[in-house]
């Protein structure tokens, strides 16, 4: 019985460690979609289409530095959805604004 709490113990504090990353990136991530979803519509056409060729180009670098790391298909299935959601709010703000 007593393996069995220490084996517990052990778990409650690895969840307890991986749990307060996780929700410091969440917070990041719903600050960061509050951002945007307020900024956007203050962009120009023509400071959307800079911004677009911009993030491309930045998306492109950093998964051009984890071309060496093998990561879950559900991360790059998480990078790949967010990064063409936020191409397509960029397009969509520009065809609005003419």
């Amino acid at each position: 019985m007593d393996d069995s709490n220490e084996e517990l113990s052990r778990m409650r504090k690895l969840v307890t460690a991986y749990t307060k990353p996780m929700g410091a990136l969440g917070a990041r991530a719903m600050v960061l979609g509050k951002f945007f979803d307020v900024a956007l519509p203050h962009l120009t056409t023509s400071q959307r289409c800079e911004i677009s060729r911009s993030f491309r180009h930045g998306i492109e670098d950093a998964m051009s530095l984890m071309d060496d790391v093998a990561l879950p298909a559900e991360y790059h299935s998480a990078l790949l959805e967010l990064t063409n959601a936020i191409l397509a709010a960029l397009v969509r703000g520009s065809a609005a604004r003419q």
